[in-house]
């Protein structure tokens, strides 16, 4: 629905109205995303910024990788001006004759002839869209209706999808998190056995360890409160109320989330995966240390292990055959427990993903700069500019098979878990690293 004047007092910022034409594309797809542009452009006639308020609207859309989508529905809308030959077909130079219109042609124009990575080599999105296989009728090389329909269709259903997993991983975050340590603490089943289904007797009795234990383990406030809300069936993307229980499994796969994700919680710092943290910090910014001793911060991944031992103790502790070894537990210094190695390990990678997640409007070398600890606006030397220009390129093509012309914004870019590969083919990200691990290592001395 338009929301430009004189309808209403409010013009939306490019960022808010560039969401809501991709939340139309994901209702309507392409046709109705361009309608709802085309008509709050026909609607602004009176902006004395008009073009330049649609070029950055067309911007945020081109950084989030939301643009090349909506440019089909302004091919299907357009076709029959944009066809000049009036064959049914859109050839390179009706695109070239069109950006010369000005206005949303001139803006969609620019968008189509662009280069972006594809699977195999580089192609202006107009090639990806003429050579859609077999799509095409009389013209391998053209744009016609049959490829407009099928890569809109293709295109469409795979962004609702990649949308809904986002969404349905977001909201199961807490359960993954820590190499999912909140889902295998409320997966007991009804004879102590993980049956991957949890249950409303389950998530109560996670509730009531919790009032029994607060703080140990998995059983914090945080997690606590998130489990009541899936209990009441309030976080719509696991389940509605009445809330009987959720499948694991099936949660899973709505989440995008891997088998070989879901490892045995950590028992020690050199295993897991740790929790992502806000990208506020550059990447050489180390966490303080909590004392002289070189013990785990609280909320630490090391941390988290260390809490879950205890937790294991004290249920072990209601089972006399295993008392003995229980107290043997508890009896062990944390340090025999603890890998050093492993905790800079963790801390490391939990600095590059947090460093790592998109930001919106940005590319793969705003990603690379803040990598490389090579600050947003400070003079670059011709060097640097080479080596984020390096780094984004290898990124990129680590992340090809995931997503192929698009960044979104909040995706943690695989670069953790590709480090040893990035170290060996980037000195530049080496001699980072290596200073990081440095400097870890002296405060924990």
């Amino acid at each position: 629905m338009s929301n430009f004047p004189p309808d209403a007092g409010h013009t939306p910022s490019a960022a808010e109205k560039a969401e809501t034409l991709y939340q139309d594309y994901l209702a309507g797809g392409p046709d109705a995303a361009y309608r709802s542009l085309k008509t709050d452009y026909d609607a602004s006639a009176g902006m004395c910024n008009r073009d330049q308020y649609f070029k950055e609207v067309a911007a945020d859309l081109q950084a989030s990788g939301h643009m090349p989508n909506i440019a089909i529905g302004w091919l299907k809308a357009e076709k029959d001006h944009l066809d000049q030959g009036h064959d049914g077909v859109i050839d390179k130079q009706d695109i070239i004759q069109a950006e010369a219109n000005g206005g949303l042609d001139a803006i969609f124009g620019k968008v189509v002839l662009t280069q972006v990575p594809s699977p195999g080599d580089n192609k202006t999105f107009f090639d990806q869209i003429a050579q859609t296989k077999k799509a095409w009728t009389d013209s391998p090389d053209g744009i016609e209706d049959a490829d407009l329909r099928k890569y809109s269709r293709q295109m469409h259903r795979a962004e609702r999808h990649a949308y809904n997993q986002e969404e349905t991983a977001k909201a199961a975050a807490p359960l993954f998190d820590n190499n999912a340590e909140l889902l295998q603490a409320l997966d007991t089943g009804p004879h102590g056995e993980r049956n991957g289904f949890i249950s409303r007797r389950e998530m109560k009795n996670f509730l009531n360890e919790y009032k029994e234990h607060p703080g140990v383990g998995p059983y914090t406030a945080e997690n606590a409160e998130y489990v009541n809300e899936v209990l009441h069936g309030q976080i719509g993307r696991i389940g509605n109320p009445p809330l009987h229980g959720f499948a694991v499994g099936r949660l899973e796969r709505r989440a995008g989330v891997t088998a070989e994700e879901l490892e045995t919680p950590p028992t020690s710092c050199s295993t897991g995966v740790p929790p992502e943290a806000p990208p506020t910090k550059p990447l050489d910014t180390l966490p303080p240390t909590q004392g002289p001793e070189p013990r785990p911060k609280d909320g630490s991944p090391c941390d988290i292990a260390l809490r879950t031992e205890a937790a294991a103790a004290l249920k072990a502790l209601a089972k006399p055959e295993a008392a003995e070894k229980a107290a043997a537990m508890a009896a062990a210094p944390a340090q025999a427990r603890v890998h050093p190695d492993g905790c800079v390990d963790l801390e490391i990678r939990k600095h590059i993903d947090a460093v790592s997640r998109v930001q919106p409007g940005e590319g793969y070398n705003a990603v690379a700069a803040r990598l490389l600890n090579i600050g947003e606006g400070q003079h670059r030397t011709p060097e640097e500019a080479q080596e984020i220009k390096l780094l984004g390129k290898q990124i990129e093509r680590l992340n090809g098979e995931q997503s192929t012309y698009r960044l979104r914004t909040g995706v943690v870019l695989p670069v953790s878990a590709n480090l040893d590969v990035l170290m060996t083919e980037n000195p530049k990200l080496k001699a980072v690293v290596d200073s990081m691990r440095s400097s870890i290592v002296q405060n924990l001395e």
